[in-house]
Formats: structure tokens, sequence, C-alpha cells
């Protein structure tokens, strides 16, 4: 799905309904590939909450599912991610940050390491979806 068409089901209430329950953000290292490209290297995934959040002003906000946060499946330092539903199909992809960078998705790490990038994930770690602006 490419802005526009975000924009548009931002417009209206079909984007959250769209998602569904099961749908989760994924956060992966690398470069971006373009819209629908395969996914670099994922480093974590969080399940959202039913609904998935809500639309309103043109921008997307979400909840993960878990308030305790979810797990990383692996160590890295994400700079992207996408939205998709249960099945995988892609709703949209992001930028990621830190809580303090310009992403436009901010993750925060339980207890980093002293010295750590603020955004740096670790395999089995707790990290939560601090802040989310998609659109707007």
């Amino acid at each position: 799905m490419n802005v526009l068409a975000i924009n548009a089901m931002l417009a209206g209430p079909g984007l959250v309904p769209f998602m569904g329950e099961g749908a989760r953000m994924v956060l992966c290292d690398g470069a971006q590939p373009i819209d629908g490209g395969a996914l670099t290297t994922i480093i974590a995934a969080a399940v959202l909450a039913v609904p998935a959040g809500s639309a309103a002003d043109g921008a997307l906000t979400l909840v993960q599912a878990n308030p305790d946060g979810d797990l990383a499946t692996a160590t890295g330092i994400p700079t992207w991610g996408r939205v998709e539903r249960a099945d995988g199909t892609w709703i949209a992809y992001y930028s990621v940050s830190g809580p303090s960078g310009s992403g436009q998705v901010k993750v925060t790490v339980e207890n980093p390491p002293p010295g750590d990038p603020e955004a740096k994930i670790y395999q089995g770690g707790t990290f939560f979806i601090s802040e989310v602006k998609i659109g707007g």
C-alpha cells in the first residue's frame, strides 16, 4: 500500500479494522526496500492490540498488545519496519529510531547497557513501541 492509499484509508474508519487481529509491527535493520520488497534482518516484532490503534487527523496511532513489551528475536539497531496483517500482507513502511531520534516509530529498550545506542535491541530483551506517527 502506498502513501496515497494509506492517507485515503486514514481519512475514513477503514484502516484499523483492515489490520485485524494478529497485526504486527516488524522492526528491521539495514536499508528499507521498495514498497512490498523483501524484509532485511528482522530484529523484533510487536503484536498489536485489538483494535490495533486509531486513525485521526491523517496519522495512524498504534498500540502494542502486550503492555509489558515484546521480546526481540535478534540483536541490532532497527532503522525501518513495516506494519503487516497477521497473514503477512504489508500495510505501511516506517522509519525507526530511539526516543530522541526522528523515526516515525520510536522504540524504548528496557535496561539498556550504559553507552549503547538508545535503539539497540538485544535478542531476548524487552522492547516497547514508545511513539508512533505514521502519516499526518
